[in-house]
């Protein structure tokens, strides 16, 4: 029997701010969900959509798609935090033509039961349950790399979200590749919608958004992602494939900036040791959870 993935999302600490920039928020959180609707569809079951309040749930058919789906939905949304629960289980009540909220499973279980921990258990913003003994493990591997992301600057995690467009990590060819390009069309056109929570976001970067600059480029026009899937990675004593040859020549080619101010700032926000730490975490559930 399949067992499928579940995947809740809640807003960290949302009801903090105030009425005008939770509005802000949501309406900028809906259109990115919607947007990686789309770029995902191959590897939903049911979309993911809001459950209640600042919260959205999905349904995937791999554990694998559920976190790049989180992974890139927590880059398109900084500088607001998430938390998160991902759940393996059985999807076994399935209500055919209806949504995501109308199904029931081990899986949606899980999920709720991870994502009702994290809220608890401070430097573990994501929590994956399958009531397995490698849990513990995973969740170790998977804070990591959160808890590095979320301390980037304004500045390197526009930056580490633009790679990631550009060499996307990938599973099985999950992503739909030619709708790849819908994120950074999506970024260009609506990030400034949260400019009104500037007071989250590190004030000490004023460098320019590089998402202001890449849409008269000419790598824009010719935008072709170069996916790293995690299926030919071949890494064993130790991953390396989350950094590759003519990266930041390309950046810096899209910015206008320097090679080395672009590798500057890579390695101090550690995007490369970041990227590869998602691929760990890819090939530990590709061997182990299934």
């Amino acid at each position: 029997m399949q067992r499928y993935t579940a995947l809740i999302i809640d807003l960290e600490k949302s009801r903090a701010y105030s009425i005008e920039k939770r509005i802000a928020i949501q309406q900028y959180f809906i259109k990115a969900i919607n947007c990686l609707n789309d770029v995902f569809s191959k590897a939903l079951a049911k979309d993911v959509e809001f459950s209640a309040g600042d919260e959205v749930q999905g349904l995937f058919r791999f554990p694998e798609s559920a976190y790049l789906y989180l992974r890139l939905l927590s880059m398109m949304i900084f500088p607001i935090k998430l938390r998160a629960g991902i759940g393996l289980g059985d999807w076994d009540v399935k209500i055919e033509n209806a949504s995501t909220t109308a199904q029931d499973g081990t899986v949606y279980h899980n999920a709720r039961y991870a994502i009702n921990n994290a809220k608890n258990a401070p430097g573990y913003p994501v929590l994956f349950c399958s009531g397995q003994e490698m849990d513990l493990y995973i969740n170790s591997i998977i804070n990591t790399s959160f808890v590095l992301t979320n301390n980037l600057s304004k500045y390197q995690s526009e930056l580490m979200l633009l790679l990631e467009l550009l060499f996307p990590i990938d599973y099985h060819e999950t992503l739909d590749y030619e709708k790849v390009k819908l994120v950074l069309d999506f970024v260009i056109d609506y990030k400034k919608m949260l400019e009104s929570v500037k007071s989250s976001i590190k004030s000490a970067d004023k460098r320019i958004n590089p998402f202001e600059k890449i849409r008269y480029s000419v790598p824009y026009d010719n935008f072709v992602p170069v996916p790293t899937d995690v299926e030919y990675d071949s890494s064993t004593l130790f991953v390396l494939g989350g950094k590759k040859r003519g990266m930041s020549t390309q950046l810096s080619e899209i910015l206008n900036i320097s090679r080395q101010s672009v590798e500057k700032t890579i390695k101090a926000a550690n995007i490369y040791e970041i990227r590869n730490l998602n691929i760990a975490v890819l090939k530990f559930m590709d061997r182990f959870l299934r």
